[in-house]
Formats: structure tokens, sequence, C-alpha cells
């Protein structure tokens, strides 16, 4: 087991480094000048290369990526170019932020799709399982920003239940539990809309399988009670293939946010990588896109550890 986390862990310098290479190909190649868009068409000539050399800008693009890699392996990302703040501190901002968020978008899904899919797949072909298939079929169809807003018109609006934005702030921070966790509570149903579709249709689906194995036979001949048979043989093997895409969808949920950052007025990564997309920041695009690759590998080799968990012949 230790083998082969070594292997991974190898793995992810290499991974990191095509990211690397691709994010900063993108963004050098997207149209528009960040230094005109940042001083404007009236700058003086002086101006715009000085910009330019502070951010090797009038350097080649072989010897601009060979600097800001060098940068990057001592720990600093640079420094924005709109906002003239460090990229690690945004990041160190911003980051937990968006990790509280997409934490209870996936809680709100693990909590919702778990009991489905095992329910559905015990009463397969029932008025049950086409009442939790018809919900996650609304969940695939259904985008999240307008279940947003029919959220924020239902529960904030009309029964003025939950506040519309608050995520971050230092009112909602030092204003107790409720003030601090209520905001998240739209935002995260929103968010976790079609990560608890995707995962109840797996769950389903991987309960249906393993139900139908012998060693489930096997377990019902000897008598077991049937909430052991479920739970302890039957939702633990189904969970390995439901762990991965919960990992996955974790990992994807930090760079998905754009629209709900958007909606709520959030200060994540989203809404942060979209201002500098939209100025051509080009450090503030490529650290972020970096650190959220880098989370994504580390939810992978957490989800493939947790492998061993479920199931001990994995480890062999």
């Amino acid at each position: 087991m230790w083998s082969y986390l070594g292997r991974r862990l190898i793995q992810v310098p290499l991974v990191l480094l095509v990211v690397s290479l691709m994010t900063f190909a993108i963004t050098r190649a997207t149209p528009g000048d960040p230094v005109t868009i940042m001083l404007g068409m009236q700058t003086s000539p002086e101006a715009a290369k000085a910009m330019r050399e502070e951010f090797n800008l009038d350097r080649s693009l072989p010897e601009q990526y060979g600097l800001w890699i060098a940068k990057v392996l001592t720990g600093d990302l640079g420094r924005s170019m709109r906002l003239n703040d460090r990229v690690t501190t945004l990041i160190a901002e911003r980051l937990p932020i968006s990790l509280q968020l997409a934490s209870a978008g996936m809680l709100f899904a693990l909590l919702v799709s778990i009991p489905l899919g095992v329910i559905a797949a015990l009463r397969r072909n029932s008025w049950i399982d086409y009442l939790c298939t018809g919900y996650t079929v609304l969940g695939f169809a259904v985008p999240n920003f307008g279940l947003a807003l029919i959220l924020i018109y239902v529960f904030s609006i009309r029964l003025d239940w939950l506040p519309i934005t608050g995520i971050g702030s230092s009112e909602a921070e030092a204003g107790g539990f409720w003030k601090h966790y209520s905001p998240f509570i739209i935002p995260a149903i929103a968010l976790g809309s079609l990560q608890t579709a995707m995962l109840t249709r797996l769950l389903r689906s991987s309960m249906i399988d393993v139900l139908s194995q012998d060693y489930m036979r096997t377990a019902r001949a000897k008598g077991l009670l049937p909430a052991n048979i479920v739970i302890i043989h039957a939702l633990k093997n189904a969970m390995i293939p439901f762990v991965t895409m919960a990992a996955v969808q974790f990992g994807y949920m930090i760079g998905v946010q754009v629209t709900i950052e958007y909606i709520f007025a959030v200060p994540g990564m989203g809404s942060a990588v979209l201002n500098a997309v939209i100025n051509r920041d080009f450090p503030v695009i490529q650290g972020f896109t970096l650190v959220i690759a880098v989370f994504f590998l580390v939810m992978n080799i957490l989800a493939d550890m947790m492998y061993a968990l479920l199931d001990p012949r994995i480890r062999y």
C-alpha cells in the first residue's frame, strides 16, 4: 500500500507540470493585452513598458514560463497585476471560503444521495424507485443557478427564513453559530444538486449489482438480520465506486462555483478566477489553477486510500 502511495505521489509533479504548461499556453493564447486592459488605451508608452518589464511580459514565452516556474518552486506564485497583492495572499483568503462552500455542498449531496440510492435499490422498479429516479432527473435538468434563484425566492424573499449573502463576511463570523452557517444552506443545496443526482444514480446501480451477488444470498441463507446485510455486506462493497465519484466531484466543486459565488456574492476561488480571466490577470489565473489542480490530485489520492478501508483485499 505504501509503495502504491509512493508511485501516486511521484506522478503528482508530472501532472502539475502538464497543467502548468497548458494553463500558461492558454492564458497567452487568449486575445487581449493585459497591460492595455489594466492601464487603458491612453496610457503613456513608458508606463506600459515599465509594467511589461515588471511582469516579464517583454520576454519570450519560454523565458516567461521558466521564470514563473522558478518562482513557483520557491513557493512564490507571483503578484496580481490588477490587485497588486501576492497570489498566495489571495489564495489564503479565498481558498478556505471555497472549501467551506464545497464541503457544505458535498455534505448535502452525501446526506441525500446515500439514503435515496439505498432505498431505490432495495425497492427496485417500485413507485419509490421511480420517485427517487425522477428526483435525480430533476437534479440533472435544473442548472444550479436556476435552482439557486428559486430557493432565494422561496426561502429568502417569500418566507424570509434564510439570508441571501453573508458567506465570508466579518459580521457572519462574529454572529454565532446560526449567523455563520445559515448563509451556506441555500448555496450548498444549489451547488450540490447535480452531485446529489449523480451520486444517487451511481449508488443505486452499484447496490443493485451487489445485491445480486452470490455472497448476498449466502448471507440471507445464514439468517443474518436484513439491516446487517444491507449496511455491512451490501453498502460497504457498493461504496467503492461511490467514494471515487464523491472525491472527484468534491475536487471539481472547488473550481466550478463561479455562478453560485456570483449569485450569493461569495469571495471564493471561482469568482477570483473569473475576474482574473476578464482582466487577463495572468499570475492569478496560473496560480489559482495550479492550486485547484493540486487539490484535485490530493482528493483522488485520498479516494484511493479509502479503498483499503472499504475493501481489505485492495491493500495487497
